[in-house]
């Protein structure tokens, strides 16, 4: 992993390498940079053995797949927030397979296949995950 900021500290530009875990890699390089509120700009690369998900308002659970198969990493959007007290990433994603065919969503896990180059703004605001009925809305603090 690697991580550098722009010179006003507020970009942070995060490479992860192959076989580094998604989260837990781009979670170290924010506390580096101190990041405590911010926003997935944007990121490409490659992933594997990724568990996407679906919120089904419904049953009000996720609704889960793995794929262990590297797709390239097209888009991601998200933000950096206080959960609990720790910094919790919430990213959606599109990647795209073998076929090129393209699959989405709320992303739970993953491992870096060959690189992931991530861009964040970091923010000057104290976002927290509230406990709620059935999930965890964002608010400014």
């Amino acid at each position: 992993m690697k991580t550098y900021a722009n010179s006003e500290g507020n970009i942070i530009f995060v490479r992860l390498d192959d076989g580094e875990d998604f989260f837990d890699g781009l979670t170290k390089a924010l506390k580096e940079q101190g990041v405590q509120a911010g926003v997935i700009i944007g990121a490409i690369g490659m992933l594997r053995n990724f568990e996407i998900g679906w919120f089904n308002t419904s049953t009000m659970q996720y609704e889960k797949e793995f794929i262990s198969q590297p797709h390239e990493l097209t888009s991601v959007q998200g933000n950096i927030s206080k959960k609990d007290g720790e910094i919790f990433i919430h990213a959606h994603v599109t990647l795209a397979g073998a076929s090129r065919t393209i699959v989405g969503g709320h992303l739970f896990k993953a491992e870096v296949c060959n690189t992931a180059e991530i861009f964040v703004e970091k923010l000057d605001i104290n976002l927290v995950r509230k406990q709620a009925q059935g999930f965890r809305p964002l608010e400014v603090e």
